[in-house]
Parts: C-alpha cells; structure tokens; sequence
C-alpha cells in the first residue's frame, strides 16, 4: 500500500468518530459526543510533542489530518516531513498551508492523499483529507465537521476550495502544476468589456461550458463580442473560482480557468 493510500485508510477508519463534551471517553467513537472539541486526536498528538501545547479543547480539523500522518507513518518525525511541517506550530489551517506554500507543494490541483484547505473571505478556515479525485468533484474525510469526523463531496470548481498541499509521498510524482502545451506558445490577451476576437471566443466556450448564463439569463453567445452578458457570467466564475470577480479576463483568471476546465 502506498503511503497516500495508508493515510486515506487511517482517515477513512474514523468516519463517524464524534467530538466530546469533556475530556471523557476519548476512545470511544460516540460516547460522551458534545461540542468541547475534546477529542483523542489531540490527545495522542500532546503525547507525541506535537505543537506548542496541549490543543484538546480548540479546533481540531488540523489536529485530526496531521494525527492520520502520524498514525500512517509511525512517528512525528515521519509524518511532519511528509506534510513538510519545518517549525513546531501546525494546528491551524494557515500554518498547514503555509508549509506546503514554502516548499512549492501548493496548487489547485487534486489528487488523493493531499491536504486540501478551504476558504471562507479569503481567510483558510478549514481543512480535511482528499480520499478521491475524479473530473469534476473531490471527496474529502474531515475532523470537526459538524462536531465529527465525516465524509464530503465538493465539486472541483467549488470556491470553497483554497487549494491542495501535496505531502512528500514516497515515490510519488513532483506536485503537479498546470500543463502546459509542448512546440507552441499562445499570448494571451487581458480581456475587458469592450474587447472583441478569438480570444473573447474562448472564454465565451468556457463560459458555456460551465452553463453560466449573462445578465439576460440566456445562455452565453460565441459570438466573440465582450459584453455586459460575457462580463456577467465571467464575475459569476471568478466567484467559483475564488479569484477577484472584477468581470475582466487577466492572468488570475485565464490561470483559474485553463487550470480547472475538464
């Protein structure tokens, strides 16, 4: 088995546990169920010198994701330099990114075993597992969500999503990026209403392509002409894509929307 697979095994195994009133039955996986965010996940990593403290009783998604590296790996060690943890804070989404970030093991793309981080008013507030990755849609295995460890489906293109941290699996591929066309290179032009061609063309597709409607509420026209109905449905996609919805087409958004269009 794998090293992502071993990871998704462990966090698949406690779907169903739920969080404790007080630091009472720890183990089991329903009893003493409240809202205290007391929970064995922080327990075990208390023992094991994780963090700069004790985190039972604080928020625990992190906690839950790095407890299944340490349980998949066999020790702290081990596990911090899959997930590429370099200092000793770590139970807080935007610490756990930022690890990820540091090394260059931080896109938009999914694959199973990443740590995927979510979003809410451009602040990373959540987190979880990504147990499988298909065309349109990731599922994820997630601590502290709604006061347990569940299982999730969110559509690829989902604002929600932050983006994906890639642990240094053993033997896995490089962290992918966006692939990029081999013997051709195509300018692409910052796109405004007002702007017209084949390029206005593509985003129209793209468009289309994600059923968005205009402003009209009738489908998006090819007809390579920038409007107020393509600027309607493009700041409709920047929304999913969680980039500035300004209704213009520059790097950001050609970069969010070539990378996510399957």
């Amino acid at each position: 088995m794998s090293d992502a697979a071993r990871v998704v095994a462990v966090a698949l195994a406690e779907v169903g546990y739920r969080e404790k009133g007080s630091n009472a039955s720890l183990d089991s996986p329903t009893a003493n169920a409240g809202s205290g965010n007391w929970t064995k996940y922080a327990r075990d990593l208390a023992a094991a010198g994780y963090y700069n403290g004790n985190k039972n009783g604080y928020a625990w998604c992190d906690v839950f994701v790095d407890w299944c590296f340490f349980k998949a790996f066999g020790s702290r060690a081990a596990a911090e330099a899959a997930q590429c943890q370099t200092g000793t804070l770590g139970a807080a989404c935007p610490y756990s990114a930022d690890y990820y970030k540091a090394q260059g093991r931080y896109d938009k793309t999914p694959r199973a075993g990443d740590q995927v981080f979510f979003q809410q008013n451009g602040a990373l507030v959540h987190t979880g597992i990504v147990a499988e990755v298909t065309a349109s849609q990731i599922v994820t295995v997630e601590g502290n969500s709604s006061d347990q460890v569940a299982k999730r489906t969110y559509s690829r293109t989902s604002g929600y999503i932050a983006g994906y941290g890639h642990p240094k699996y053993d033997g896995a591929p490089p962290a992918p990026g966006p692939e990029r066309p081999q013997g051709v290179t195509v300018e692409l032009e910052q796109l405004s209403s007002g702007s017209g061609g084949p390029q206005v063309k593509t985003v129209q597709r793209i468009l289309y392509a994600y059923g968005l409607k205009g402003a009209d509420g009738r489908a998006i026209a090819v007809d390579g002409a920038f409007g107020p109905n393509t600027a309607h449905a493009v700041r409709t996609l920047q929304g999913k894509l969680g980039v500035a919805a300004d209704g213009a087409v520059g790097r950001d958004t050609w970069t969010a929307m070539l990378t996510e269009l399957k």
